[in-house]
């Protein structure tokens, strides 16, 4: 069967442009700068040019001439004064947190003459456990990305000197806060304790500040079923390493849920034929194929709209072979091959070394897999609400309350840092964001928020910056920086102390003026900050011990 199906170039070619079929007749598109470059300085034939061309080729010659410019001479200057710690061609590593998400992954960052040019995970790090996910290992590309903004935007304007952004933002904020309009920080999971500190700072500053936590991928119903059934609003920590048997709905826990380097180390320990006390089994539920359901022994379809009928199911199972009572679930609730009975007694004969989990966003659908994994004693074992997670902590309502109080005029400003809702959502939230009275945004690049924002105060890279995390519950991680700032940009966390007025003081510190591990900077206020912060906590010497781990 012939293919009689005809495509053009373009609009020009369908209509057969006069200009459009010149062009074609010509070898190329643009006039060749010839005679530019035969009689530039320095260029000499030995024969004349009409002999040059008739020899070698018109074609040929046009090509090899119209490439034939003069380049910049770039000089490589050697150090006056070299660094101590820098050695010309041999890499230096420094203990971070990679920045590429909320997870807070441990990672060793490669140095090279001052430049990081590679992330890896820390062996040491409990959540990373020396791996780290292409979002991590390509988020050192944005350090060099040439769209980061230079400058601090004011009305879609650079302002080369920070000082004129920060008078106008801090007058508006006093004037908010005289009037008593209310000002919304909407932010991703912050997990990081010096962050959340210099955010109360700035909320005591401004009283009608409110911060609300926005996840674009949100895990909200899981927070909000846990706050329910256990009064703590937070994600569990889940131990793979310690369960034998794992039924999953939908979650792809080795590919994108929640903390997915972590537990692909945790599960592969369980994952071997020749591991003591035998193989873990998994079983997957799921609508589409998975990372996760790619890696299960058994891996069943399932329709997304009716998970609470499936994970119903499972209980009731469970429920029955204890003698328990039911709960009401459709008849049809069963899977091929009665697969959800089949994972019901597998999950018995594992109990107490059982993890049953759900990627799925209902709170409805989370409270009926606390009461499965409540009947299999998972909790204390597989799961561990103590030490718990706080990789992610949103509400989808209260990011809901906040743009209809942007919609409706209720809330008078509003601070982006490290969310971009316009994006995530639709256009709807540009227009609410446009009836602002103040709008701010923390994007290091002009993103679809920033865009329609006042005041955009550029954000420095991770890689540029002092911070903490506190991934899970009593697990320390320190942010260092790694290169001093490549553009005009300001740490999120400084210019919120600047504007609240509780920036430390640098005058008279011992670190003022001073190199700080492999930074020859003055000492940031920020890094203060954090000192000041930890030092109360760990003590001098304990802090500076743990810089060094």
């Amino acid at each position: 069967m012939s293919n009689n199906i005809k495509y053009w170039k373009g609009e020009e070619e369908l209509n057969r442009d006069p200009q459009f079929l010149a062009d074609q007749k010509r070898e190329f598109g643009e006039a060749l700068p010839l005679e530019q470059a035969l009689s530039d300085e320095g260029f000499e034939l030995n024969s004349n040019r009409r002999d040059f061309l008739k020899y070698f080729g018109f074609s040929v010659t046009a090509v090899a001439l119209a490439s034939c410019y003069k380049t910049n001479v770039r000089h490589a200057v050697p150090y006056l004064v070299k660094p101590e710690e820098v050695t010309p061609g041999v890499a230096n590593y420094y203990r971070s947190t990679c920045g590429g998400c909320s997870v807070g992954c441990g990672v060793e960052v490669k140095v090279r003459e001052g430049r990081p040019i590679k992330l890896d995970g820390s062996r040491d790090s409990v959540i990373s456990k020396g791996g780290l996910c292409a979002t991590g290992q390509a988020s050192i590309l944005s350090l060099y990305d040439t769209e980061r903004l230079a400058h601090p935007l004011m009305k879609n304007q650079e302002v080369e000197d920070w000082s004129t952004v920060d008078g106008e933002i801090k007058s508006k904020l006093a004037v908010m806060k005289a009037t008593g309009k209310k000002v919304v920080l909407l932010s991703n999971s912050i997990n990081s304790p010096s962050t959340l500190r210099a955010i109360a700072s700035f909320k005591e500053a401004y009283s009608n500040v409110e911060h609300i936590s926005y996840d674009a991928v949100s895990y909200s119903g899981m927070l909000d079923a846990n706050e329910k059934d256990f009064g703590k609003r937070a994600v569990p920590h889940y131990r793979f390493d310690n369960a034998k048997a794992i039924v999953s709905f939908g979650a792809d826990f080795l590919g994108t849920w929640i903390s997915p380097v972590e537990f692909q180390a945790d599960y592969a320990k369980h994952r071997r034929p020749d591991v003591e006390g035998g193989m873990s089994v998994h079983i997957q539920f799921e609508s589409t194929l998975s990372m996760t359901g790619t890696n299960a022994d058994h891996r069943f379809p399932m329709q997304a709209s009716k998970e609470l009928a499936y994970v119903g199911t499972l209980y009731n199972y469970l429920a029955k072979a204890k003698g328990l009572a039911q709960i009401p679930v459709p008849n049809n609730a069963e899977l091929a091959g009665n697969s959800i009975e089949k994972a019901a007694n597998l999950l018995l004969k594992n109990a107490g070394k059982s993890l049953v989990i759900s990627g799925s966003n209902n709170p409805e659908v989370q409270q009926v897999i606390n009461a499965v994994n409540m009947l299999l004693e998972s909790y204390n074992s597989t799961i561990d609400m103590v030490n718990h997670s706080n990789q992610f902590n949103g509400s989808d309502a209260a990011v809901q309350g906040a743009f209809e109080g942007l919609s409706k005029g209720s809330i008078a400003g509003v601070i982006f840092y490290g969310t971009n809702p316009v994006f995530n959502h639709n256009k709807e939230w540009a227009a609410a964001i446009a009836k602002a009275k103040l709008s701010i945004s923390f994007a290091s690049t002009k993103d679809e928020t920033a865009a329609v924002c006042q005041y955009v105060a550029p954000d420095n890279h991770f890689l540029e910056s002092w911070s903490d995390a506190e991934p899970v519950n009593g697990v320390i991680h320190f942010t260092q920086p790694t290169i001093a700032p490549v553009f005009n940009t300001r740490q999120a966390q400084e210019s919120l102390l600047n504007w609240a007025g509780a920036l430390p003081s640098t005058e008279n510190d011992p670190l003022a003026n001073k190199g700080i591990l492999t930074q020859k900077t003055d000492a940031s206020s920020y890094y203060l900050f954090v000192r000041n912060y930890w030092e109360g906590i760990l003590g001098a010497a304990g802090f500076q011990k743990a810089l060094e781990l």
